[in-house]
């Protein structure tokens, strides 16, 4: 991680940092991060846990995605759900008295106030974080997400941020468009309600509390991959913006389903040359995917090859969804 302080007590976090950060998502990075401590096994559940799902919202042709199968809500632990307060002041008396409760608060910032991040004052996006301590009044942040994106690379960071600068980082933005808001509120595999999008956001176990009713019925959604991939390359082929709009859910689905592999493959699970094949193809979709979209925006849609590009996928995946992870 990126250490921009030199204090014993960054030492100290970095040395108890995961082994290993998967390169996932930046939800599902610092969700298992923050699972870690209490749940050591969270990394392999996750990956068996993996299983693309995707339904139509409201039949208008505007596809929502859940990634995985959640792993936040184990039988030692209540799930977690959204809380938020309506200013900043509210907001840090909570956040510091869930740190003292949990040891760590995974809290919900924009990357546009993230200096480490590429997208900074650049982009806005939702995007987790780690408040893993405070004193005189700075905050310990660490975002394990390290990725390359299309804005730039970046890298973890371990540092500490003033009160000035973390309630930007955590400044409500919004609306999000249709495809933002549905990847909030089911970024943790299933949708969770309230997302509380105009506030002050993090996350924190609810013990106790009833869930609220799912928007959706389980079988509005398609979960078996070689039809989830068909529905997709459907709504992509005949939609124009659909490739730019869901570029960032299929690119996730490529992190999640590449590291699926490595750690069944690992296991001994799956076979090592299928999974090889299986991860070279969701490499490919994300680029593919990216390129569709500039080349629409230039007028000059293609959809042969983005169709072209889900077939294959279906193909090498064929012998590889066998197992737990379609089960989920």
């Amino acid at each position: 991680m990126r250490n921009p302080t030199t204090t014993t007590e960054v030492d100290v976090h970095l040395i108890n940092a995961p082994d290993v950060v998967p390169e996932l998502s930046c939800y599902t990075t610092n969700l298992v991060a923050y699972l870690e401590a209490d749940d050591p096994g969270v990394k392999t559940r996750l990956a068996h846990a993996v299983r693309l799902a995707v339904r139509l919202d409201g039949g208008s042709g505007d596809l929502v995605f859940s990634q995985h199968a959640r792993v936040d809500d184990s039988a030692a632990h209540d799930p977690l759900g959204y809380r938020g307060a309506p200013n900043w002041a509210l907001a840090a008396g909570d956040l510091d008295a869930e740190l003292t409760r949990s040891g760590r608060v995974l809290t919900v910032a924009d990357t546009f106030h993230l200096p480490w991040s590429p997208a900074h004052e650049t982009a806005h996006s939702p995007h987790w974080l780690l408040l893993l301590g405070r004193r005189d009044g700075h905050w310990l942040v660490g975002d394990h997400f390290c990725a390359l994106t299309p804005l730039g690379a970046q890298e973890p960071f371990l540092g500490w941020l003033d009160d000035a600068a973390l309630e930007r980082a955590l400044t409500p933005h919004g609306p999000w468009p249709a495809e933002i808001d549905n990847r909030d509120r089911h970024a943790l595999g299933a949708a969770v309600e309230p997302v509380l999008a105009d506030r002050f956001r993090w996350l924190a176990r609810t013990a106790g509390e009833a869930p609220a009713a799912p928007a959706a019925k389980p079988g509005d959604w398609t979960c078996v991959l070689p039809e989830v991939l068909g529905r997709i390359s459907g709504v992509l082929t005949a939609d124009e913006t659909a490739a730019a709009r869901y570029g960032d859910d299929l690119w996730a689905a490529s992190r999640h389903y590449t590291y699926r592999l490595e750690v069944l493959a690992a296991n001994g699970e799956i076979c090592a040359e299928d999974a090889a094949a299986a991860a070279m193809s969701w490499g490919e979709l994300p680029k593919v995917v990216r390129f569709a979209a500039e080349s629409a925006a230039r007028g000059r849609p293609r959809a042969g090859l983005l169709e072209r590009t889900f077939d294959d996928l279906v193909r090498t995946n064929t012998k590889t969804t066998a197992g737990p992870a379609s089960e989920a």
